[in-house]
């Protein structure tokens, strides 16, 4: 998975709330500049506006927004939490956010697809969920 650096993957215990998480999340991305400083505000507010969209499947997020929203190059950031966050509204909580950054309207597409196959594993998403570390994490996306 090309796009995805190793200093864009962390663990993180908890998330006082569904929107501290998606802070947490970007910041990696924010930190070494794939998106601006307002992206992770902007899918703050498209959930508030649409609903927990991002919420994928049970433990697992995918938190983007669109690219004139902040996204200033395509890359992929993975933030692992211990402890599950809830979204309002949604009755499936989320522990793993995949946070996709796009520069166009499909730089990220391939990414995308071997995002949704690794994550359809029941198998693989036991074991990210349950990764000892950030590099062990980064190890399972980057081998896929």
């Amino acid at each position: 998975m090309e796009l995805l650096k190793k200093e864009n993957v962390q663990i993180c215990d908890a998330a006082a709330d569904w929107k501290e998480a998606i802070r947490t999340a970007v910041k990696p991305l924010e930190e070494h500049g794939y998106v601006e400083a307002r992206y992770k505000e902007e899918i703050i507010s498209n959930v508030e506006k649409m609903g927990p969209y991002i919420v994928i499947a049970d433990n697992i997020a995918l938190p983007h927004a669109r690219p004139e929203q902040g996204a200033l190059k395509t890359q992929i950031g993975v933030t692992l939490f211990r402890n599950k966050v809830v979204f309002d509204g949604k009755n499936v909580p989320a522990r793993l956010f995949v946070t996709l950054a796009a520069k166009d309207s499909d730089s990220h597409l391939d990414a995308l697809m071997e995002i949704s196959e690794l994550l359809s594993d029941e198998e693989a998403v036991e074991r990210i969920l349950t990764a000892p570390d950030a590099d062990h994490l980064y190890q399972y996306f980057a081998s896929h």
